[in-house]
């Protein structure tokens, strides 16, 4: 795993996800997927490269939801446009997009060989782009990031 970061990606209705519990398991209540380490920074690193904005601007495309307390946990809604921009992603064009964000990372922090790091962001972009894709057919349904903090 990358980082310390304990964030989880979860799709659901925004009015839902608003009524979680401090102490309950998002996991329980709606489809999600681990995010594997990939923390805030490196998510807006992807953001920037792919919508071609300054890192500072792709930092607002999470949006803050919802705050348990001071502390956390938190939860982000992904925007709309950076939505739309992730579900038009082919999947064979995956491993292309999170290579190239690979190279934008600062690696010497994250301690992980190359082909682990590419393999996590491999993944992690795989289940972002297929959450997106899913809120094209269910216009209802919003992708968040519940983050521990």
């Amino acid at each position: 795993m990358l980082g310390g970061s304990r964030d989880i990606m979860l799709l659901g209705i925004e009015e839902q996800v608003l009524d979680l519990e401090p102490d309950e398991n998002p996991s329980d209540g709606f489809p999600c997927m681990p995010c594997e380490g990939v923390h805030a920074e490196m998510r807006a690193q992807l953001y920037a490269q792919l919508m071609k904005i300054f890192f500072d601007e792709a930092e607002s495309l999470e949006q803050l939801v919802l705050e348990f307390g001071p502390y956390g946990p938190y939860v982000f809604k992904l925007d709309i446009t950076i939505t739309e921009r992730l579900a038009e992603i082919e999947e064979d064009d995956i491993e292309g997009v999170a290579s190239t964000w690979a190279e934008s990372l600062e690696m010497s922090s994250l301690d992980l060989a190359d082909e682990d790091l590419q393999e996590v962001l491999n993944r992690f972009l795989y289940n972002m782009v297929h959450f997106c894709m899913l809120t094209r057919q269910e216009t209802v349904l919003s992708v968040f990031i519940y983050s521990e903090g």
